[in-house]
């Protein structure tokens, strides 16, 4: 059983732990809303406060924006890449891009998302990426 205040997954095992960056509270309320029923999910407005949530804990993903104030979501990505390159990163942007979309893949990111997105595309991608984190 578990203890108060710890999310189950398949009754015995921890649930997947997500980490949300994005600056508009809005995207980030869907986002949180439609995955945290799967996923333990962590929020953050800016990348500077994703960086404290990445020093105690870790994510079997991350989905960040790419245009944020302060540090930007490819900043991120690369910090991320530099303590555990496994961890998939996901990145959103209102910009859609193939140019930037490859050249953002070629850095690492699990995969490159437009806005608008469609919640069921933003559900398979997560699922995807959190199935090869935990392989």
């Amino acid at each position: 059983m578990a203890q108060s205040g710890e999310c189950v997954y398949n009754d015995s095992t921890p649930m997947p732990t997500l980490l949300i960056v994005d600056d508009d509270a809005a995207i980030r309320g869907i986002l949180f809303d439609l995955l945290s029923g799967r996923y333990e999910c962590h929020t953050a407005s800016m990348a500077e406060e994703a960086f404290q949530y990445l020093e105690v804990e870790h994510y079997d993903a991350i989905i960040t924006d790419i245009a944020m104030p302060g540090l930007t979501g490819v900043e991120l990505l690369k910090r991320v890449q530099l303590r555990d390159e496994d961890t998939p990163v996901i990145l959103i942007s209102g910009k859609d891009s193939k140019q930037d979309s490859k050249s953002l893949l070629a850095l690492g990111a699990f995969a490159y998302v437009t806005k608008p997105f469609s919640l069921d595309e933003i559900e398979q991608v997560v699922e995807r990426a959190v199935e090869r984190d935990q392989k």
